[in-house]
């Protein structure tokens, strides 16, 4: 009997000249350029400390005579791990500096760290908010699991190829909220800056991962499912169904010119205001610079299991005046609380104060509760200002009901039930 890896599989195999017509019309933005993994001789591994080595095809003196072919992308798309694929990656840029599309790549690698499990949750939560923010856009938005194991590829298509320039513009000015987003290190993003001197970068194309087990899936988007993304026949319809999206806007003109490294929550010395969502982070400056305190409040990296608390409720009596605007006092215990829980875990205020249409009205009513969090010395690392709830390993609610039938059995639903009724007033 076939394993579920084999028959899905088969079914990139049979559908692999559909998907190569597809990424030649929608993918590819120069041809006489590839990208390829090369295998590793097993001396090469030991020296290298890796399986495989990323190249760019073909030579130099074989450009403009060995090209990107709809028979290359076939192989690629049909691949097994028998049989490498003869492409892997396409590059970002053509040759007249315009783009069909850019990406953004979440990296999880090595799941034997002590906070990989954490750094896979945020790595899907941040994601997730980015092809939900992406879709208020008007863009349909191709999120990839790319490995299996916590890595995650971002895709948007143009419906017209668009200035270099702009494309880099939009997709820094998303990913440079990786921070705010709940990531530990700024994603790659693809195209990087146009330099006319460079053939740019290339990315990683959806298919067969060149060294784990694995077919990426795509995300459907119906959260409700138990398992919410789609693999074999389905993820390929939803990549050839894709609606290519409205050109971008014109780059703002802190882009033009920039050249950075990619930074992580240890090194991180700058940040965008990370309240907005990306069609206003599109327009922010960058005269609101965190001081140092905030910086290592908000972006220090820990370690720990992260814990959502609510503030109403929970730290503090609910306001009798405007639910933004107002506080109550903070209950008794709550600074202590707030300072053991500190020890042991991330903490994020997750508040429906926050949850404001308005980038202006939202920052002021954070700033608001920075002051008040400020003012009675409670512990906190984050206020969480994303789309969607936050991946955490327990959340903190006055209006929270506990049930875990995995843990306590058929008994956990009539204890759910309990608590919904005294929250009832019943």
């Amino acid at each position: 009997m076939a394993t579920k890896h084999e028959i899905i599989g088969e079914e990139w195999a049979q559908r692999a000249s559909e998907l190569a017509q597809w990424a030649m019309e929608r993918l590819v933005n120069r041809k006489d350029v590839w990208g390829q993994y090369s295998v590793l001789t097993p001396a090469e591994r030991r020296r290298e400390g890796k399986s495989y080595k990323a190249m760019t095809l073909p030579r130099v003196e074989m450009r403009g005579q060995d090209m990107v072919t709809i028979d290359k992308l076939t192989r690629h798309f049909a691949s097994r791990h028998h049989r490498k694929p003869q492409i892997i990656g396409l590059h970002t840029t053509s040759r007249e500096a315009t783009c069909k599309w850019f990406g953004i790549d979440i990296d999880m690698h090595d799941m034997d760290k002590t906070d990989a499990e954490d750094h896979s949750r945020r790595n899907l939560n941040g994601a997730l908010n980015w092809w939900r923010e992406l879709q208020l856009l008007g863009y349909d938005p191709l999120l990839f699991d790319t490995n299996g194991m916590g890595g995650y590829h971002l895709w948007v298509l143009f419906a017209e190829p668009a200035p270099a320039d702009d494309v880099y513009g939009m997709v820094k000015s998303i990913a440079e909220r990786w921070a705010g987003n709940g990531l530990f290190e700024e994603p790659e993003t693809f195209p990087k800056q146009h330099r006319e001197d460079s053939i740019g970068a290339w990315f990683r194309l959806p298919g067969l991962h060149h060294t784990n087990h694995h077919y990426c899936t795509v995300w459907s988007g119906d959260e409700w499912l138990e398992d919410p993304w789609l693999a074999g026949n389905a993820a390929i319809d939803a990549m050839l169904q894709s609606t290519p999206g409205p050109p971008p806007p014109k780059a703002e003109k802190r882009y033009l010119g920039e050249h950075r490294s990619r930074v992580t929550l240890r090194t991180a010395e700058r940040t965008l205001d990370v309240a907005n969502p990306i069609s206003q982070s599109m327009s922010t400056s960058l005269d609101s610079v965190p001081t140092a305190a905030q910086r290592k409040r908000r972006f220090e990296r820990t370690g720990k299991a992260r814990v959502c608390v609510d503030l109403d409720g929970v730290l503090c009596q609910r306001s009798v005046g405007s639910r933004k605007t107002s506080f109550g006092e903070p209950f008794d215990g709550a600074v202590e609380f707030m300072s053991e829980l500190s020890r042991r875990a991330e903490i994020v205020i997750f508040t429906a104060r926050v949850t404001i249409e308005d980038p202006e009205e939202k920052r002021e009513v954070i700033q608001l509760i920075e002051d008040w969090l400020k003012k009675h010395r409670i512990n906190y690392d984050e206020i969480y200002q994303g789309i969607g709830k936050p991946m955490a390993v327990a959340y903190v609610d006055d209006r929270g009901v506990s049930c875990r039938p995995e843990d306590f059995g058929v008994n956990a639903f009539a204890k759910a039930m309990e608590g919904i009724d005294n929250l009832l007033g019943r």
